[in-house]
């Protein structure tokens, strides 16, 4: 009996993906279910441009269009108000990609059949709950390495809390972590060539990365990594191809500037400030950091619903400290984790200028704008950075004790945000 249960034991963590689908699935849906509509950060635009997806408005110009989707939603009493909010202004999520809202979309045409506004929104978060579960469940399938990693920071609250969501970081965390995924198998099936199938996937990959939001391309510049002499060639063509149709679809949609953004002033601040402005980098990184894990963790709601103290605190020691004490399944070698260093410092460095010419002026004295749930999506360059190669003499227990950690913080999700709607 106590070999069987063994046997059982280790079939299951032989498969963390199995695992994480199970928890995603149920919390998930609790999530979705607990959750009123409109409680997830930006989820009226992201629903409005899923809309306007749903009816082939690809490409959106001020004023924004209004359909006959709109039209049922306004005249329904529970979305009324929000919509007439959003009518009034061309909203932010208006120059998203379609990529991003194909799914949410394809919710809200199916409800569309039955014109059934509560329809509809469950439907298209339905979809993209289904969509994220399948991209994260396909990452830790495929990837050699950072198997539990994966998982256990998929399964973070406000990473299912934004799976769940019409929100658009449902897909971009998903692919995100898929694209990583993709990488790290690139990286660490080592292969003298690259077949022309990995090649078309790996530049399929990276032109959807562009059109994300945030243009999350940071996956391309894993492949100086792999062992192919035509890697620096490669992952330069690619990048340049994706920087370029991002780019033309970045500059030929309407930006929407913040309240209190002075985007001229703070481009010659750029300019002719270019170390000031370093120095207001690193000042936003140490003043917000305690606040972005946080975010990362769960800040859930619109942005109102916060854990005690305490169990951002225990979070914080258990997650952090699972980066390093579950070892790589290979040798991470030093170039990795400088390159991997290196991308997450780009990754700030873009987002925060972005947002200080788009949502801040010369007079605040951080950056404001940046949430923690952004994190999710590059979560896998810390993996690299942090990764252990030697193994861990209770690595099974640790697993167990991670999983039971976390389903405990899920379960608590759960009933906080019952106890709040």
């Amino acid at each position: 009996m106590i070999d069987k249960i063994k046997i059982g034991l280790n079939n299951i963590f032989g498969k963390p993906e199995i695992i994480f689908l199970v928890l995603g699935v149920i919390f998930g849906f609790l999530f979705l279910i607990l959750t009123p509509p409109f409680e997830v950060p930006d989820e009226t635009g992201h629903l409005h441009r899923a809309i306007e997806v749903s009816n082939g408005i690809f490409w959106n110009k001020v004023p924004a269009k209004v359909s006959e989707i709109d039209k049922v939603f306004m005249n329904d009493s529970s979305y009324s108000r929000e919509f007439e909010i959003v009518g009034k202004n061309f909203h932010f999520q208006s120059g998203y990609a379609p990529v991003m809202y194909m799914f949410s979309a394809l919710g809200i045409k199916t409800g569309w059949i039955f014109k059934n506004t509560d329809l509809m929104f469950y439907l298209a978060r339905v979809f993209n709950l289904f969509v994220w579960l399948a991209l994260i469940y396909a990452a830790i399938k495929i990837t050699p390495v950072f198997k539990w990693q994966f998982m256990f920071f998929a399964l973070l609250p406000m990473s299912v809390f934004e799976g769940m969501s019409v929100s658009a970081d449902s897909f971009v965390n998903g692919f995100s972590f898929l694209f990583f995924a993709y990488m790290f198998k690139l990286i660490f099936e080592a292969k003298e060539r690259l077949t022309l199938k990995e090649l078309l996937l790996y530049g399929i990959f990276a032109v959807i990365s562009s059109l994300l939001k945030g243009c999350l391309i940071y996956p391309v510049f894993l492949l100086v990594l792999v062992r192919d002499k035509r890697k620096y060639f490669i992952a330069a063509a690619v990048l340049a191809v994706s920087v370029l149709i991002g780019g033309l679809w970045a500059f030929n949609n309407h930006v929407v500037l913040g309240p209190e953004a002075m985007p001229d002033e703070c481009k010659r601040f750029l300019i002719n400030e270019p170390f000031r402005y370093l120095v207001l980098v690193v000042k936003t990184m140490v003043l917000s950091s305690v606040y972005w894990f946080k975010g990362l963790v769960g800040i859930l709601g619109w942005l109102d619903v916060r854990f005690p103290l305490g169990v951002y605190a225990s979070a914080g020691v258990v997650y952090l400290s699972s980066l390093y004490l579950l070892p790589a399944e290979k040798k991470v070698s030093g170039k990795s984790r400088i390159l991997a260093a290196g991308l997450i410092f780009l990754f700030f460095m873009v987002l925060l200028t972005a947002l200080f010419v788009t949502w801040n002026n010369l007079q605040h004295v951080k950056i404001g704008g940046f949430q923690g749930r952004y994190l999710i999506a590059i979560l896998p360059l810390f993996f690299l950075l942090f990764a252990r190669n030697t193994s861990f003499r209770y690595e099974k227990y640790y697993k167990v004790f991670l999983l039971v950690f976390s389903l405990i913080l899920l379960i608590y999700s759960c009933f906080v945000i019952s106890a709040v709607y």
